[in-house]
């Protein structure tokens, strides 16, 4: 750890420590200053911010006032009102408040709001505190950016092209060390410069559960708790988390895997879907893996060997975007001379956590198809 950043964590320390109320805790430090730092291209500024949030986290500081931290960090800086010559990029090199209103449309970016769901001053303020936090972590960790300019302009950059890099590209925000469905790359064509796959997946297993039916009485005892419930699927996702972490009838804790999968079922429902471990992806061994608790809603099913095309696409997999891969995806098979869809449905694959950055996100759509 560097000298400036031992400062700052040292100062962090004795602020809780020393019994200083953090009731205003921007006003209380130079987080502003910091987070304008940060995003000039200084990764210790973003460290330094960031371990005062680990920091807030390790004292046991309440939700609130962490939320709160981050909330007046939002508005003393992105936030706030800038003046309308500050949109140029052309002055970010030059301007604080160019580089403040960077970060503001990157973070308008990184933060569409969920279809399907009523918008809340509390929700945007959410989404955009994990968004900004987020970003920190880019800035501290981020190598090979362009340092003849800011590092926020390079990073809103890349938000804008997300969804355009080639396959290769998109492979690589796979997360490393987990498991994941095996397949055989058997096909591949072009469509309108997107690459299709065509993949031959070997069986695998999932624990499953129906996104469209309420959750029971009981998930309070079967669910994990989600850190961010407004997020959508969020249910589902802590009915899942909950079996496979241990809240199954042999308390056993197993690995995570991914991607998660959105798929269709019957009456126009849809389930999410846990990969489990590659010890029980057989017949025989899916006999043997930890039995959901009753009333969790949630089932082990096999998926057995089958050829599907897959549309790789990055940023956030919302509605709207995986309506659209869809259409592409369609698209592109009607024009194939070997392969045809066998369903009109689509399943949809994300690699990552909520809080990867979308340029580092791996999204999938993929439709069940046969030889032609």
């Amino acid at each position: 750890m560097n000298k400036v950043l031992s400062r700052e964590v040292s100062t962090v320390r004795l602020s809780f420590e020393g019994g200083e109320s953090p009731s205003n805790p921007v006003a209380n430090d130079n987080a502003v200053e910091r987070l304008t730092q940060a995003i000039n291209s200084n990764a210790t500024a973003a460290e330094a911010l960031l371990s005062k949030i680990s920091m807030m986290r390790e004292n046991a500081v309440s939700q609130e006032t962490m939320e709160a931290y981050l909330n007046k960090l939002l508005a003393a800086g992105p936030d706030k009102r800038l003046p309308f010559w500050a949109r140029s990029k052309r002055l970010a090199r030059f301007s604080r408040r160019a580089r403040m209103a960077s970060l503001r449309r990157t973070l308008d970016l990184t933060t569409p709001a969920p279809e399907a769901e009523e918008e809340t001053v509390e929700r945007k303020l959410g989404r955009r505190r994990r968004a900004l936090v987020a970003l920190l972590r880019s800035i501290s960790t981020e190598e090979g950016l362009d340092s003849k300019e800011p590092v926020i302009v390079t990073i809103e950059n890349r938000a804008r092209l997300a969804s355009k890099e080639s396959n290769e590209d998109m492979k690589s925000r796979m997360p490393e060390g987990l498991e994941t469905p095996n397949y055989d790359i058997v096909a591949t064509s072009k469509h309108n410069g997107q690459t299709i796959e065509i993949r031959r997946y070997k069986p695998f297993s999932v624990c499953a559960v129906n996104m469209n039916k309420p959750r029971p009485d009981a998930a309070k005892e079967t669910d994990n708790k989600v850190r961010v419930p407004e997020i959508s699927g969020a249910s589902s996702f802590g009915a899942l988390a909950g079996y496979l972490f241990g809240k199954n009838d042999q308390s056993t804790a197993m690995k995570m895997t991914t991607p998660v999968f959105t798929s269709p079922i019957e009456q126009g429902d849809k389930q999410m879907e846990f990969v489990l471990p590659s010890s029980y992806w057989d017949d025989d061994s899916l006999g043997t893996a930890p039995k959901p608790l009753s009333g969790s809603g949630v089932s082990l099913q096999q998926r057995v060997s089958q050829d599907r095309a897959v549309l790789m696409f990055g940023g956030y997999a919302s509605k709207k975007e995986v309506a659209k891969r869809k259409r592409e995806l369609m698209a592109a098979l009607k024009k194939d001379k070997q392969w045809k869809a066998e369903e009109d449905e689509a399943t949809t694959a994300q690699y990552n956590d909520p809080f990867t950055v979308p340029w580092r996100r791996l999204n999938e759509v993929s439709i069940k198809v046969v030889p032609k």
